[in-house]
């Protein structure tokens, strides 16, 4: 005898409005809350309905599931992104200056929204929704890698490189160190990194590769010996 499932029954619509909108920034910010203290694979949906002050039922009024209010929280990282990221003009202007503005973005960013960045790579290669959301946030930052990687080689720089290829390892050094650094877990247990010192040597690597010129500071680094 077959067993046949029942169908979950639909997520019932949410009319538009300002108090619709509030709690589900609630529930966004208490998932938040859960996932920094509990991690995301501990995270529980009772806790973060509990957390927002609403019961489990108003949490699926609004979410289908736990990854689905995952995938939510890193669509708010990618928007904040987006906020902090200078506009094409500001490339033509001065390119040096906007993209030492947009690491410092990405540092920042990454560093508010840390916890989510853990569940991200907990998760990411196992859930479909998840993994798209990443490949999204990952595809902008490429393609704009990607991009002045091409403006370089039509000045005559940048010569040998694949720009699909090497905007990919930017973005993935990118990406992983600040998840290193932050997390202190890796490469600096000793404590935090301080922002200034984090962006100069980010900036620093990626305008070399860039060759941004007499714009590249040297590489922080320990002060020379006294003769």
């Amino acid at each position: 005898m077959t067993t046949v499932t029942p169908p979950r029954p639909r997520r019932p619509a949410v009319t538009p409005g300002r108090k619709a909108e509030a709690t589900r920034q609630a529930l966004l910010e208490a998932a938040r809350v859960v996932i920094a203290r509990d991690g995301f694979a501990n995270a529980r949906i009772a806790d973060i309905a509990r957390q927002a002050g609403k019961s489990v039922g108003v949490f699926y009024t609004y979410f289908d599931d736990k990854p689905a209010l995952f995938a939510a929280l890193l669509e708010t990282f990618h928007a904040d992104l987006v906020a902090l990221t200078p506009s094409p003009p500001a490339y033509e202007e001065d390119t040096a200056a906007a993209v030492r503005s947009a690491l410092a973005g990405f540092w920042s960013t990454y560093r508010r929204f840390h916890p989510e960045m853990l569940g991200l790579l907990e998760t990411g290669l196992a859930d479909p929704a998840v993994l798209e959301v990443w490949r999204k946030i990952r595809r902008r930052g490429i393609r704009r890698f990607a991009f002045r990687i091409r403006k370089q080689q039509e000045k005559g720089r940048c010569r040998g490189l694949d720009a699909e290829l090497a905007a990919s390892a930017l973005h993935g050094m990118l990406e992983f160190t600040c998840f290193n650094w932050h997390s202190g877990r890796l490469d600096q247990p000793e404590g935090p990194i301080a922002d200034e010192l984090a962006v100069d040597t980010l900036y620093g690597l990626v305008a070399r590769v860039l060759e941004l010129d007499d714009t590249t500071p040297p590489l922080p680094g320990p002060p020379a010996p006294l003769r």
